[in-house]
């Protein structure tokens, strides 16, 4: 059943030596007979197989998995490159086979924005402001005089000045023209001469001036006269021996009547023929006098300055003259004469405001991406 092992002979040139046994022991399988020629060649004995075949399967195995990794680190690579650039056609060749990676980006963008807008915005603004400053003064002479048809005093040499008036003045009342200058004294005071001499009267000793700050309106009086304030819109100036006052106030005119329209207003049952008009020495207002002759009325913007003579119960009048001088003396500071200083008006504010706003805003948008 088992065949026995000859012993080598020793090495020579025609015999060279057998190769040394492997130090690991052998296992030997015998085949069977049937399998076995008839003879049996000499020579050395093959080495066994199993080892060898154990380190092939190994270095296949380890042949394998480098080039599955070799691979995969190309394929990530071709995929990064895609990734980064897709509008780019690739070839990749990988040894020994040839990767043929194209990229085919197709990208269509079509985008249709139709914004239709409409404003439309009435602003219908109706701004009606209605300014009714009404003041009704029913006295449109505001004189206390008891006797309203009270005549003028002596009037001696008939210059226009009475005789009480002539101590005033300083003039002769036994001479018509103190001055000589051809003119009546009682007229020169009327326009604002000296009457005593040349030059105008405001620039004499015989008058002074009041101011009212208030409205800007200046007058002369008799500087022999005293002056008080009733209030911040009447000055008064009396006359002591005569006891006679002058009053100066400024009344409201909103509507920027003429004097004879306001005072016609205030006392409509008057004859207008009755009413005689008048200007002040600088023109600048206009102005009428009462029928009784003891008010001057002048209107300037929206002011009217009354000036009235008081006299009480006395039977005759010494100071009509000298009222026109005053009166007529009136100057306006233009600055002010839209001062409204009365306390009784009515003041209406009618303000209607309409605003539409119509605003359409109509937006489409389409978007339209093909990605291939």
């Amino acid at each position: 059943m088992f065949e026995s092992i000859t012993q080598p002979s020793a090495p020579n040139s025609t015999n060279p030596a057998a190769p040394k046994p492997p130090t690991t022991p052998l296992e030997i399988h015998t085949m069977p007979e049937r399998f076995l020629g008839s003879t049996k060649t000499s020579g050395p004995t093959p080495a066994p197989k199993g080892g060898s075949r154990k380190k092939l399967i190994i270095a296949i195995a380890i042949i394998v998995v480098l080039l599955g990794a070799g691979a995969a680190l190309v394929f990530t690579g071709v995929l990064n490159k895609n990734a980064a650039n897709t509008s780019n056609v690739n070839l990749v060749t990988n040894a020994p086979a040839t990767n043929l990676n194209r990229n085919l980006n197709l990208n269509t963008n079509a985008n249709l924005n139709a914004n239709a807008n409409t404003n439309l915005n009435a602003n219908v603004n109706v701004n009606v402001n209605a300014n009714a400053n009404t003041n009704v003064n029913q006295n449109a002479n505001a004189n206390t005089n008891s006797n309203p048809l009270a005549v003028s005093s002596v009037d001696t040499d008939k210059d226009g000045l009475t005789d009480a008036e002539e101590s005033v003045f300083s003039t002769n009342p036994s001479s018509q023209d103190s001055d000589g200058d051809g003119f009546l004294d009682g007229s020169e005071v009327k326009l604002g001469y000296n009457p005593k001499g040349s030059g105008k009267l405001a620039g004499s000793s015989l008058v002074t001036t009041f101011t009212n700050a208030l409205y800007g309106a200046e007058v002369l009086y008799p500087r022999t006269w005293t002056s008080s304030a009733r209030s911040s819109t009447e000055q008064l100036f009396t006359s002591p021996p005569a006891d006679e006052t002058i009053a100066v106030s400024v009344l409201d005119n909103p509507a920027r009547l003429t004097a004879k329209q306001w005072y016609l207003q205030q006392a409509p049952s008057v004859d207008p023929a009755s009413l005689t008009e008048v200007a002040t020495w600088d023109k600048q207002s206009n102005g009428v006098v009462s029928p009784d002759s003891n008010a001057f009325y002048f209107a300037n913007g929206s002011q009217v300055y009354l000036v009235s003579l008081s006299y009480g119960a006395k039977p005759s009048v010494d100071s009509r003259t000298t009222l026109e001088m005053v009166g007529r003396s009136l100057t306006v500071d233009p600055s002010k004469v839209n001062v409204n200083a009365n306390t009784n008006s009515a003041n209406t504010n009618v303000n209607t405001n309409t605003n539409t706003n119509v605003n359409t805003n109509a937006n489409a948008n389409s978007n339209l991406n093909t990605n291939s």
